[in-house]
């Protein structure tokens, strides 16, 4: 079937399910008065941009249901690198994340976030990895901002390389160190992981 929104990305690293990732968060969850549904979706896309180093913002897909989407935007659209994607055409967000997961060109690189069953499901048909929500955000807000205060207080070695123990075990969490893993994306993950983070103004 062809569709007027389909997929604009075929090898993202992380595909995430916006509405289930802000219902399932602390800080930027339900209990985060925003005032409107945009101010919501603002709030979640802010902290992603603010725990996720550039160079992942790039490989990330963040996938919103077709209700409510912004006025007098796009319902595709870059923020700052990170692809936002309404499933207009759709109906919902999980029909088109499983669009996103069959045309994945390296799925056994894909970490899908969403804590629907039918999602996860189509992901493990591909062997990608799938995650809850709630355990996705624990684990990346944990491992980054450990990463992001060990950088900013080591004034003596500002670019240091995580360790080999440092880089397994964040693979690790996140499924993507296994058997058949593209090992060159292990590889650039760390680098990824080198580069200071850009002081935001």
């Amino acid at each position: 079937m062809n569709r007027s929104n389909p997929p604009q990305s075929t090898s993202p690293l992380f595909l995430i399910d916006g509405y289930n990732l802000w219902w399932a968060s602390e800080d930027i969850g339900p209990d985060n008065d925003s005032g409107t549904l945009e101010g919501a979706r603002q709030n979640l896309i802010q902290w992603l941009l603010e725990t996720l180093t550039p160079e992942l913002i790039k490989k990330t897909v963040l996938v919103f249901d077709a209700k409510n989407p912004p006025p007098n935007r796009a319902s595709l659209f870059n923020h700052q690198g990170l692809l936002v994607h309404f499933a207009v055409g759709y109906g919902e967000a999980d029909t088109l994340m499983e669009e996103y997961i069959s045309v994945h060109t390296a799925p056994r690189n894909l970490t899908v976030v969403s804590s629907d069953h039918r999602v996860q499901r189509a992901a493990k048909r591909r062997r990608a990895q799938a995650i809850d929500s709630n355990l996705w955000y624990q684990r990346i807000n944990r491992e980054m901002k450990a990463k992001q205060a060990a950088q900013k207080t080591d004034h003596r070695k500002p670019n240091q390389k995580l360790s080999e123990f440092e880089v397994a075990a964040w693979l690790q969490d996140f499924g993507l160190h296994q058997p058949g893993a593209d090992e060159a994306l292990q590889q650039e993950i760390e680098q990824e992981f080198r580069q200071p983070r850009k002081r935001r103004p």
